[in-house]
């Protein structure tokens, strides 16, 4: 099968990451598979010598790329003929995108079209979505959340099939945790508002100190420089020098969250995070906010807890117990390993083959 995604750009964004793995996975089983990028790093302001990696390592596994261009954003029947000639050139079967501009980039498509939902929040009114179903023929969704959020908005069936990560990058780097005296706690995801890390920093003020003493986070990702600076300024005020570190983007993510006792997503909004499932691959304890799929994948793993989104107090008192409870983080720490063939992307693989399969019928 010839199968195209339509991601916005290689960097290290939970889709963009699941969308490599897949790729690599299905043409390693016999696929052509080929990833579409709306921009480049540069275009988009991500780190460069991240997509280099990210080209390469889909490059070596036979992924076939190709960049549609960042000024199709305003002229997308630009984008709609140069993807249509890619399609026709390298006889495409299947167009999967995962953003919404490239449902519009599809429309001279005359292939199968897929569109997965990455997170819960509707960008689009009612009209959109009109002209969206008219172009898809398949809606996915990653968690039972995005699902049925998708569902609600385009009045369609929808498909879940549950983000996944390769198991393979984790082989060496899963362990079990325990309690130690100094507990490593590591947050992985873009520095923009949605992920919230105020609410974080707010909460390790609201610990005793005896508590604070023993905690270090690590927040590893790139964004908003701007919010970055408000997150400092926060630090510094509160005298968090000692306890939070921004370390960047990490090349190796399996390697970073192996360090670590435990796992932290104060978000405010999100689909179903391919970092939280890659802390619970690793062994991972979480504690997560109830926004978008994340309580599935606790639920599921039983390894760790959820609490409200926006609520410092209640993420305190999580962390407290974390640190204080002799066997908590151990025997969440089993749970994960446990379970997390559940997320294997052989699994994610095989669900969206059946789909395509389907639809060339």
């Amino acid at each position: 099968m010839n199968i195209l995604h339509v991601i916005s750009v290689a960097a290290s964004g939970g889709a963009e990451v699941y969308v490599k793995d897949l790729a690599k996975f299905l043409s390693k089983q016999g696929h052509k598979l080929h990833v579409a990028f709306l921009s480049t790093a540069a275009d988009a302001g991500r780190d460069l010598v991240y997509e280099q990696n990210f080209l390469e390592d889909l490059k070596s596994s036979g992924v076939m790329t190709h960049v549609i261009g960042n000024e199709t954003r305003k002229k997308p029947w630009l984008a709609m003929v140069r993807l249509r000639k890619y399609i026709i050139k390298n006889n495409i079967d299947i167009c999967h995108t995962h953003l919404a501009y490239g449902i519009v980039f599809s429309a001279l498509s005359r292939v199968p079209v897929v569109y997965t939902h990455h997170t819960i929040k509707s960008r689009w009114g009612k009209p959109t979505y009109i002209l969206f179903n008219s172009l898809v023929d398949e809606y996915v969704g990653i968690s039972e959340k995005c699902a049925t959020a998708l569902q609600s908005y385009t009045g369609r069936n929808v498909t879940t099939i549950t983000n996944a990560v390769s198991e393979d990058k984790f082989s060496g780097y899963i362990r079990n945790r325990v309690l130690k005296d100094m507990v490593n706690i590591v947050m992985v995801g873009q520095l923009t508002i949605p992920k919230d890390y105020m609410t974080m920093l707010h909460a390790l003020t609201l610990l005793d100190t005896d508590v604070r003493k023993k905690l270090k986070v690590s927040i590893a990702g790139e964004g908003d420089p701007k919010y970055k600076n408000e997150l400092l300024d926060y630090i510094k005020k509160n005298e968090l020098d000692n306890v939070v570190e921004f370390v960047g983007v990490k090349k190796n993510i399996p390697e970073f969250l192996y360090e670590a006792d435990m796992f932290l997503m104060s978000s405010s909004s999100e689909g179903l995070p391919i970092a939280l499932i890659e802390a619970a691959i690793s062994g991972l304890p979480c504690i997560v906010t109830d926004v978008g799929g994340c309580a599935e994948i606790i639920i599921k793993s039983n390894n760790g807890v959820v609490v409200s989104p926006n609520t410092p107090q209640e993420l305190a008192n999580e962390m407290t117990r974390f640190v204080t409870d002799e066997t908590l983080i151990e025997q969440y720490s089993i749970n994960a390993i446990d379970n997390a063939h559940q997320y294997s992307i052989s699994t994610a693989a095989q669900q969206h083959i059946e789909l395509y399969t389907s639809m060339l019928k």
